[in-house]
């Protein structure tokens, strides 16, 4: 009889591709393609990731080209400004209310958010990206209702994440609290950011992004690593102790804070005081971590090589916080927010969303050889991008022509690839 129902089970499974299921859709199902998007927190917001990392950097790579030429570009504030929102404040709410609105519930033992709250929410953080962007051309007004979009989604964002946080069940919310705690301070940084531009405090406009960067976006993937790198670790290396210390994720929450507010309030000459501290503790945990025992999986091992990026970028911060302090001025230019934003945020992002995606949609947990060379293509981006920091004249042109070029490269077939799994049932037939 089992057999019966296994072989039963397989047919029905190869029907499904016959039927064009597994390959996608049925042919012009716009309709049930959009039902898959909406079916899951996952699939939602990361699509809407996706499609926001692609926007970004092709809003971005033209004003890089008419700068290189020569022409100003048309913007109602500076074009590098407006980058940085994008990249950080942007972009990342989509992946990181995308994954906690999926795995805080399962943390914490609370019931799963609703379907119409997190579509709902989607939708608002959906507009505001959309009319962020437009308001870059539109002007203030649009801008600012952009903004305002933003931080209405994040603040629900939050309210669903409290709840779970005041349902729970589970005996230890040590990275439930810390990841909202974290992501409070990314939406407070986005409310004070339409306040700032709506008075015409541009300085305060323009500081918040850098704020965002240490005090919400790297502390929110040292909290989640914290959570799940020796999770995913322990049955894959041989001998694994899991390393998961209760004191770091607010130790390095304070810190990345503290480089925050220093940054913040002009003090980048005492920034070492943080990022020293912040490097070595990091640095040991991925020590701890043992993510060159990995090598023969490749879905493990992109994300220790992400979180490496974590103590590489406090080490830079620190170098360069140093040479202010000897009065050497800022000898590693942007390399350390790069470093930050697109070697440990951004690569963590596609790690981890790579590793999300094939486990919720009932596929197996394995990155195929096209997200390797992507993954390892990104790599290269990151690389051209801090040479492209610390050179000058045509050289510097030249990395940053490569950097975004690899980002292209990297990031573009990648995004197809599960932009087309978010629009499709699962593999195995289960809901979700």
């Amino acid at each position: 009889m089992i057999s019966v129902n296994a072989h039963a089970g397989r047919e029905r499974h190869s029907s499904r591709y016959l039927l064009g299921v597994e390959q996608g859709v049925m042919p012009g199902s716009v309709f049930e393609a959009m039902r898959c998007l909406i079916r899951a927190p996952h699939r939602l917001f990361f699509m809407g990731g996706l499609c926001a990392l692609v926007v970004g950097m092709l809003w971005w790579a033209p004003v890089l080209i008419m700068r290189w030429a020569g022409v100003a570009s048309a913007y109602p504030m500076p074009a590098v400004w407006l980058h940085a929102w994008l990249m950080t404040l942007g972009i990342f709410p989509f992946f990181v209310f995308g994954f906690l609105l999926t795995a805080l519930p399962r943390w914490v033992g609370a019931p799963p958010v609703s379907a119409l709250f997190y579509r709902s929410m989607a939708g608002v953080l959906y507009a505001g990206y959309t009319l962020t962007v437009v308001g870059t051309l539109a002007g203030r007004d649009c801008l600012i209702a952009g903004l305002a979009l933003t931080g209405v989604a994040w603040a629900l964002g939050l309210v669903a994440l409290i709840r779970c946080l005041l349902l729970a069940r589970a005996a230890s919310l040590l990275h439930a609290r810390w990841s909202i705690i974290v992501a409070a301070v990314g939406c407070i940084g986005v409310l004070v950011g339409v306040g700032a531009i709506s008075d015409d405090q541009w300085a305060l406009f323009a500081a918040m992004p850098s704020l965002a960067l240490w005090g919400f976006v790297g502390p929110i993937v040292f909290v989640v690593a914290h959570r799940m790198l020796p999770f995913f670790s322990e049955p894959m290396i041989a001998n694994y102790r899991r390393y998961q210390p209760v004191w770091s994720p607010p130790l390095v929450v304070v810190l990345s804070l503290g480089h925050g507010v220093l940054a913040f309030n002009g003090h980048d000459d005492w920034l070492f005081m943080a990022d020293l501290p912040l490097a070595f503790i990091t640095a040991w945990h991925a020590i701890r971590w043992r993510g060159w025992a990995a090598s023969h999986v490749p879905l493990l091992w992109s994300l220790h090589i992400s979180f490496a990026w974590l103590p590489v970028a406090a080490l830079l911060s620190a170098t360069q916080s140093l040479a202010l302090f000897a009065g050497y001025g800022a000898v590693l230019g942007l390399a350390p927010a790069h470093a930050l934003g697109m070697g440990l945020a951004t690569s963590m992002v596609f790690a981890m969303v790579t590793r999300v995606s094939l486990g919720h949609s009932g596929r197996q947990l394995e990155m195929d050889n096209l997200s390797v060379l992507c993954f390892l293509i990104l790599q290269l981006a990151v690389v051209a991008r801090l040479i492209a920091a610390v050179t000058a004249g045509n050289a510097r042109w030249l990395f940053l022509f490569v950097a975004i070029g690899a980002w292209f490269e990297a990031i573009l077939p990648w995004a197809i690839r599960y932009g087309r799994i978010y629009c499709r049932p699962r593999a195995d037939g289960q809901p979700g």
